[in-house]
């Protein structure tokens, strides 16, 4: 793994894994545009494809924050804060988003929600896994078996 890339900072590691898997969803999505599996255009794959990412990376944007500041008592209130800042930020990034799909691309209605739908599950999906998978790690120290 990178060297810059620490465990014991979750939403980091969340940042990160998304960025790659916007990545590798953008490879594809154009690769299967390429091979006439979608039937999208180059303008509704990139706006799709930009928009999701930047809603995403976004989402995980407070959780770093937290991560970022200076450590105090009350973890699990920041983990809590970082996350649903983060839920709320990807609830109206993805109506926003849907919003200008609609109205400045020359494509269905019925095509264009469905890509952001993809798009917010698969992003959303590699999101909770990694942060299921890190935030753990963090309450061990508090939990006391009796």
């Amino acid at each position: 793994m990178v060297s810059f890339i620490r465990f014991d900072k979750p939403y980091i590691c969340s940042v990160f894994a998304i960025a790659i898997a916007w990545l590798v969803g953008i490879l594809m999505s154009y690769g299967m545009a390429a091979a006439g599996i979608l039937s999208a255009g180059g303008d509704l794959l990139a706006a799709v494809a930009v928009g999701s990412g930047v809603i995403a990376i976004a989402g995980g944007l407070p959780g770093v924050v937290t991560e970022l500041l200076p450590r105090s008592e009350d973890l699990p209130g920041r983990i809590t804060i970082g996350f649903s800042a983060g839920v709320l930020i990807r609830l109206f990034g993805t109506v926003a988003l849907v919003g200008l799909c609609s109205y400045h691309l020359p494509a269905a209605r019925k095509e264009i929600a469905g890509m952001i739908l993809a798009w917010y599950v698969y992003l959303t999906t590699v999101d909770v896994t990694v942060l299921a998978m890190l935030l753990p790690r963090q309450d061990r120290p508090a939990v006391t078996r009796s």
